[in-house]
């Protein structure tokens, strides 16, 4: 028997609680159309509008530059450059405009016109859980989304998703095996990705017939048109 099984058995052998979203998280704003009850708490972060990402970008920094979209290079900036806007926590954070999609940091960071959102006890709800769940439920994310052009989430919506909330320890082992995943995958692509690069070299090297690249055919015989690959 797993582990994950051994704690399920032994803690929720019943099953678990769901509870909302609002009665779990902090948010960085107050919400229009919210109820003060379900925000008693904001924790406020500077956001800045995408294009100054490029002004700040710093390839060796150690700030992350939080977007609103999905894919794409991880990008970078100093604390010098972050200046004022910089930020630090471990938080969710969901897109207030465009393609909905969750995304999860721990540490600095500056952020576009993201929804930031933190547990309000992770000795209750672990933060990466969090990610990890609505990650893996986004058509509950995007069914809130809203709008002609650039759609954007009810929060009010959001806040009541109902989410379960099992015990911390079997939240965290659910944790550690999925970024166990996590990590191999990332391997796997990065393998993947090497061995893409070897492929279209040799590719490029055996299908272009060029004679110098194999060091084979006389110059009388290149001259003629016609290679004699490995001096055969």
């Amino acid at each position: 028997m797993s582990k994950l099984q051994e704690l399920i058995n032994k803690l929720c052998p019943n099953g678990v609680e769901f509870k909302p979203i609002w009665s779990l998280t902090t948010w960085d704003k107050k919400f229009k159309g919210v109820d003060r009850k379900m925000q008693p708490n904001v924790i406020s972060y500077p956001y800045v509008l995408a294009n100054v990402f490029d002004d700040i970008e710093e390839t060796n920094g150690d700030v992350k530059l939080l977007t609103t979209g999905i894919g794409g290079a991880e990008r970078w900036t100093t604390e010098e450059k972050a200046g004022a806007n910089l930020c630090e926590g471990e938080i969710i954070a969901i897109p207030w405009g465009g393609t909905p999609n969750v995304k999860y940091y721990n540490g600095k960071f500056v952020t576009a016109d993201n929804r930031i959102a933190t547990s309000n006890d992770t000795t209750v709800l672990h933060n990466k859980f969090l990610y990890y769940w609505l990650n893996n439920n986004i058509d509950l994310i995007a069914k809130t989304y809203r709008g002609a052009g650039i759609q954007h989430p009810s929060m009010l919506d959001v806040l009541n998703i109902m989410i379960p909330v099992p015990p911390i320890e079997v939240q965290e082992e659910i944790v550690r095996i999925l970024d166990s995943f996590s990590d191999y995958a990332a391997e796997l692509q990065a393998e993947l990705q090497a061995r893409k690069q070897q492929y279209e070299y040799y590719r490029n090297l055996l299908l272009t017939f060029n004679p110098s690249a194999y060091g084979c055919g006389t110059d009388d015989e290149q001259k003629d048109g016609v290679t004699t690959w490995g001096g055969a």
